[in-house]
Parts: C-alpha cells; sequence; structure tokens
C-alpha cells in the first residue's frame, strides 16, 4: 500500500512539473543554389572530383551559427535551428551540382564515387554565421581549390567572402540569402576557373 501511495504521489508530482511544458520543435534547413542559366563552356577534359569541405568548431556541426554584432569574436549556436547536413557536406553536394549544370568538366563526381579524377576541388568553410543586431546580416567565407591531379599544379587557389542582407529577420530569410551568396561564390568559382585554361 506504501509503495503504490509513493508511485501515485511521484506520478502527480512529475505531471505537476512537467504537464504543460511544450518541448520546441526542430527546424531543419537546406541550402538551395539555383544553377547557372545555362551550360558555359566546357573548361576541363575528363573527371573533375568535389571533397567534402573542411571546416573547424562549430562550422562541423548541423547547428545554425550566429554572433553578436557587438561581440564578433564570440560564436553562438541557435538551439532546435540546424542544417540537413553538416556545412561541409551541403557545400559539397551543392557545388557538384553547379558545376554539372554549369557543364563545366566532361564529369563532376565525388570521393565517393571511387572514379579517377583528372582534376581536383578542395575547399574549406571558414565562415557561415548570421550577424545579429545592427544590419541583421549574413556572411559566408569559403577558400576553395582547384589542383591538376597528374603533376599537382594548382589552378584556382582563392578565397571567397560575401555578405548580404535578408530580405527579414526570419531564419527563411537568411537561409535564402546564404542560397544566392553560394551561388554568387560558384559563379566567381567558375570565372577563375576559366580565366586559369
Amino acid at each position: 500500500m506504501i509503495g503504490r501511495l509513493s508511485a501515485l504521489v511521484l506520478a502527480a508530482v512529475l505531471a505537476a512539473c512537467g504537464g504543460n511544458a511544450t518541448v520546441p520543435e526542430n527546424h531543419f534547413y537546406r541550402l538551395e543554389v539555383a544553377p547557372p542559366e545555362a551550360p558555359g563552356k566546357r573548361l576541363l577534359t575528363g573527371v573533375l572530383e568535389v571533397d567534402r569541405l573542411l571546416a573547424t568548431g562549430e562550422l562541423t556541426q548541423r547547428s545554425i551559427v550566429y554572433r553578436q554584432a557587438d561581440n564578433p569574436h564570440q560564436l553562438q549556436a541557435y538551439h532546435y535551428r540546424f542544417w540537413n547536413e553538416p556545412p561541409g557536406v551541403l557545400l559539397q553536394a551543392e557545388l557538384v551540382g553547379y558545376l554539372r549544370a554549369a557543364g563545366v568538366a566532361d564529369k563532376v563526381m565525388t570521393p565517393e564515387m571511387r572514379a579517377r579524377p583528372d582534376y581536383a576541388i578542395t575547399g574549406r568553410v571558414e565562415k557561415l554565421e548570421r550577424i545579429v543586431g545592427g544590419s541583421n546580416a549574413g556572411v559566408i567565407e569559403m577558400s576553395l581549390v582547384l589542383r591538376r591531379v597528374d603533376d599537382g599544379k594548382v589552378l584556382v587557389a582563392k578565397s571567397y567572402v560575401r555578405d548580404f542582407q535578408p530580405k527579414d529577420d526570419g531564419l527563411t530569410a537568411l537561409v535564402k540569402g546564404f542560397s544566392a551568396a553560394v551561388r554568387d561564390i560558384f559563379k566567381a568559382f567558375v570565372g577563375d576557373i576559366a580565366a586559369q585554361i
């Protein structure tokens, strides 16, 4: 009897503590980089391999990162707001799709396909963050390197930075801003490849 009474009291206490609490839902976002308007000139003969972009710290995780405008040295991560994949994976997939649509090489693949590449792209995500306060902007910075595999010659090695102002303060507008900024970086990267070939 005492055991049953204790169980009922414990159940009542637990219900009172969390009875009306609502657990926030997780929200997941993906980049959707629009392809180029039309395929361009084929720039590379053979297989172009695009590796996963490297990242460190919070950018290895899926949480969307932000910082206060008046405190640029401290990064924070949103709770319950995530990329659907870590940024290095997201950007790799979008770069592959963009380069295929642009017709840059005969074939554009990832290392998982185990093809023998003639050219390889590596890179690193330096920034992918929202700036809260002030203009509520977004900033993305990435480094991209294209090298020829047979002799290791580096054809392009450049860092690309884009700042943008979302249409509103919502995270959906922020993600759309990132998608447009990434597209602009990819377009510039293809232009840099064309200038070196």
